[in-house]
């Protein structure tokens, strides 16, 4: 564990400043590095500042933003076969159904990240009766590849163990939104977390794990598989902060905390300023803003721009 005075007082007092006010630590140690010129890896620092500022107790600034980060784990069909190549399999000869063995979660802005765990039996009826009540609990829900794959998951074990789901919950893809919004040759999260310098995945033994865990009832792989789960969400809301000034939002926390349309979506901040006008070919004009505290880029009517301005004038009159 690093001690505070291997980086010297001013670099921690840096820290603990942006800590209060930046929503992720990664981009307070990508900062610091920047800021002082450090020559260290950006992943082995945050582990170093988390000690360091926990340490020191200090407190980031809180939000009523509820973003729920989260990844999951499940087993595999197990079904006979005949043959290796160009196997069709029927759904009358599966063994055994695919479950979920875990689900990582953690709250934006929050450090701690939360295991849930099938039983001893491999059942994960409970586990998924009690994720769904945490992510009834989230305005947004964040998971990368979480549209096709994490959430369409969680339904059909929802609907096989009898645990009642909603239909629709406001999600964000990160899979998705790599793919609307940059060309990288590659969008898995590991690829993603090194480009982006923000982290990368724990390695494991690949199919072997599983077949421990699910064959073996293996605990030392199923608590290694519940650590590379955790990582996963770890990296995932770094990869998240890293390209959220890049992409449009899916939920206007602004609005949805109380505050104006032209408050900032994604912090709900009111220090913003216009970035540029344009007109779309119906000559409908767009605002399109800046926020000063978290970097979102985000567009506005015309309307709610002379409105953003009326009441900036009232503020400074007095009125």
């Amino acid at each position: 564990m690093a001690k505070p005075r291997k980086y010297g007082q001013e670099i921690i007092e840096y820290c603990k400043v942006k800590y209060e006010t930046r929503p992720n630590i990664t981009w307070v140690a990508k900062d610091c590095i920047k800021a002082f010129g450090l020559k260290i890896d950006p992943e082995r620092f945050r582990r170093s500042l988390s000690d360091i500022l926990e340490r020191e107790k200090v407190k980031r600034q809180s939000n009523d933003i509820k973003r729920l980060f989260f990844d999951i784990e499940t087993s595999y069909y197990l079904v006979p076969t005949f043959k290796f190549w160009k196997v069709n399999i029927n759904p009358q000869h599966i063994i055994r159904e695919k479950k979920i063995i875990c689900v990582c979660y953690k709250w934006q802005g929050k450090d701690t990240v939360h295991r849930l765990v099938w039983d001893s039996k491999q059942d994960d009826t409970k586990l998924v009766k009690e994720f769904i009540q945490v992510i009834k609990q989230a305005d947004e829900i964040v998971a990368h590849n979480g549209d096709k794959f994490d959430m369409k998951e969680l339904r059909t074990r929802a609907i096989l163990t009898d645990n009642l789901m909603f239909p629709v919950y406001r999600t964000l893809d990160t899979l998705k939104k790599t793919r609307q919004y940059f060309r990288f040759p590659s969008n898995k999260l590991d690829y993603l977390g090194q480009v982006l310098n923000v982290g990368r995945k724990l390695d494991h033994e690949g199919l072997q794990m599983w077949i421990d865990i699910c064959e073996h009832k293996d605990k030392t792989a199923l608590a290694k598989m519940v650590e590379y789960c955790e990582q996963d969400v770890i990296l995932l809301e770094d990869v998240y902060m890293a390209i959220s000034p890049y992409i449009y939002h899916n939920t206007n926390f602004a609005v949805l905390k109380g505050g104006e349309k032209w408050h900032c979506p994604e912090c709900a901040s009111k220090n913003v300023k216009l970035s540029h006008t344009d007109a779309t070919a119906m000559g409908v004009i767009r605002r399109h803003m800046k926020c000063l505290d978290c970097r979102k880029f985000f567009k506005i009517s015309n309307k709610t721009y002379l409105f953003m301005l009326d009441q900036i004038i009232k503020e400074k009159l007095g009125k």
